[in-house]
């Protein structure tokens, strides 16, 4: 096979069909993007999440007695209480908060954020709590044991809030993925439909070399080559998209959620992990999806 040919007819073939082309080239740029920018929303989902397990503690809150009595922990209800948790193999710490030690700390949570809220509430109107971490944050099991005992009045997990965050972010991974399904399928067409509109465009060429010897890879191999590098040309301005979309819009709008430990940053290595994987993948789809094309159109 001569592969000067080949590779001359190619690029050709993309001039033809320039149009086609073009649009075959968006298409693909964006189905690669949206797969990769998917990609590296589950990683930052992944990651977040231990982020948010690493901080996590669940809230035994105390009943009112305890809370308007006892500041230390020293009534035998409260001191069994803790004892019963600090003895637990499944807990890594405890840590009791008095009612004003609970309110001092909801005035340092939210005197910035809503002010109205703090001066709204008082300091009664916080329970004395045991703020507990598990050696396995997931596994609440522990605290199952202290659920039913009159002391406490409620047991907030805050691995709840977790799963909240973390729920959002996988809506609008699966809304990526959804979005780069359907233009996947797009560029499919439109490879199909270039490779034809190129193949009857050059039927009497191809028609001449088969009869003069060419094998059917031969004659074959330049419509497929363009597909290839209609997609590859794709795969180059999707890869250059996400990483300026992540250095000038994406970086710039998170960076405060980043530096708060709110939301897990996304790496340009993570991005140079994923683009070769998706590019090659469609690289390959772009190819078969032009053999088969053209398979199908020299039997009809």
């Amino acid at each position: 096979m001569h592969l000067g040919y080949v590779l001359r007819e190619a690029f050709k073939g993309l001039g033809r069909n320039l149009t086609m082309t073009i649009a075959m080239i968006i298409t693909t740029a964006i189905s690669v993007g949206l797969v990769v920018a998917g990609i590296l929303v589950t990683d930052m989902t992944k990651n977040t999440k231990e982020i948010y397990l690493e901080r996590v503690e669940v809230m035994v809150q105390l009943d009112e007695d305890i809370s308007a009595n006892d500041p230390e922990c020293t009534t035998p209800a409260c001191a069994d209480l803790k004892e019963e948790l600090e003895t637990n193999s499944e807990i890594d710490s405890v840590e009791y908060r008095n009612r004003q030690a609970s309110y001092d700390r909801f005035v340092e949570l939210f005197e910035d954020t809503d002010p109205v809220m703090v001066q709204e509430t008082s300091p009664d109107a916080l329970p004395a709590a045991f703020h507990v971490r598990l050696k396995d944050p997931t596994n609440t099991e522990a605290l199952a044991a202290i659920a039913d005992d009159p002391a406490v009045s409620e047991i907030v997990d805050q691995q709840e809030e977790v799963r909240g965050a973390a729920s959002n972010l996988d809506s609008i991974r699966n809304a990526t993925f959804i979005l780069a399904a359907i233009m996947a399928i797009a560029a499919v067409f439109l490879i199909a439909n270039m490779v034809q509109i190129a193949a009857f465009n050059r039927a009497r060429e191809t028609s001449i070399m088969r009869m003069v010897g060419a094998s059917r890879w031969f004659t074959q191999a330049p419509f497929v080559l363009e597909a290839v590098l209609g997609a590859f040309i794709g795969v180059v301005l999707a890869g250059a998209g996400v990483l300026v979309g992540k250095k000038t819009v994406l970086d710039p709008s998170l960076e405060n959620l980043y530096q708060s430990q709110l939301l897990a940053p996304i790496n340009t290595g993570d991005i140079w992990v994923a683009l070769p994987i998706v590019g090659l993948i469609a690289l390959i789809f772009a190819g078969l999806t032009a053999l088969v094309t053209m398979r199908a159109y020299v039997r009809k």
